[in-house]
């Protein structure tokens, strides 16, 4: 597995990846910057009969490769095997841990589906329930502001300083949420719930368009809405585009205790 043919570089990992009932096994020797998905990938086109799984853009920009490797929901495409190798958490917001080993010194590496997701083949999932609460007609591009924001410095005119280049307050961006449902399949709320993607979802909707608040507040206080969570900011932790979604549940609380 080794594009460098350096033996002293590489890290034995046993791939086990749910297939069913039970799970395929693949020994392989990665170097530490491979990751997970570089590795499913060049078994397949190895030739190897590996269980089906998600993927698209390689570089965490899609959302599709979610799973559960070793316990923590995580893309498959930002996962490297140095990474795995090192001591770990198994529980979102765990403590690190040292890796599993199999009896032969290779770390063990366990890839499961998303939870609360509908099993396609191996660990590929439909993310039915991701989209499930997120309110029709979502807008998907956001104005950035300035305004409050002590870590960006404006110039004289007004506009935000971003990494030592001026760029004009007002600009306009994609929301940061991918849609790659780990926060979903991270949350541990047993009861009906419309989970932390759809709430963060509506919360970004309340701040956009204030003739939609009373709307979104409405969603959140429902009883599926933000009652539920207990807290637990599993969906933060594992969220890979670091938009907190704990958070925006906690603004949605907030606003609805001022009403």
């Amino acid at each position: 597995m080794s594009d460098t043919g350096s033996p002293a570089a590489s890290i034995p990992l046993l791939l086990r990846v749910r297939n069913g009932g039970g799970y395929a096994e693949f020994r392989v020797d990665a170097e530490p910057g491979r990751t997970v998905l570089d590795l499913l990938e060049r078994l397949r086109s190895g030739g190897r009969s590996v269980p089906a799984y998600r993927h698209s853009c390689h570089h965490g920009s899609c959302g599709t490769c979610g799973a559960v490797i070793n316990g923590v929901e995580a893309l498959m495409c930002l996962t490297k095997a140095a990474d795995l190798a090192e001591p770990r958490a198994r529980l979102p917001g765990g403590p690190a841990l040292p890796p599993e080993r199999d009896d032969g010194g290779a770390v063990v590496v366990t890839l499961e589906p998303l939870s609360k997701m509908t099993i396609v083949s191996g660990i590929a999932v439909e993310p039915g329930p991701v989209f499930a609460g997120i309110p029709d007609g979502a807008s998907y591009l956001r104005t950035e502001s300035a305004e409050g924001r002590a870590d960006l410095p404006l110039d004289p005119d007004g506009a935000a300083v971003h990494s030592g280049a001026w760029r004009p307050d007002g600009r306009t961006r994609f929301e940061a949420c991918i849609e790659c449902g780990l926060c979903v399949s991270a949350c541990p709320v047993a009861v009906p719930f419309i989970g932390p993607a759809a709430l963060a979802a509506v919360n970004r909707e309340r701040e956009k368009r204030p003739e939609l608040a009373t709307a979104m507040l409405a969603v959140a206080a429902a009883p599926d809405g933000v009652g539920p969570c207990g807290r637990h900011l599993a969906c933060s932790r594992v969220c890979p585009q670091a938009v907190f979604p704990g958070k925006h549940i906690q603004l949605l609380r907030n606003a609805l205790a001022r009403q």
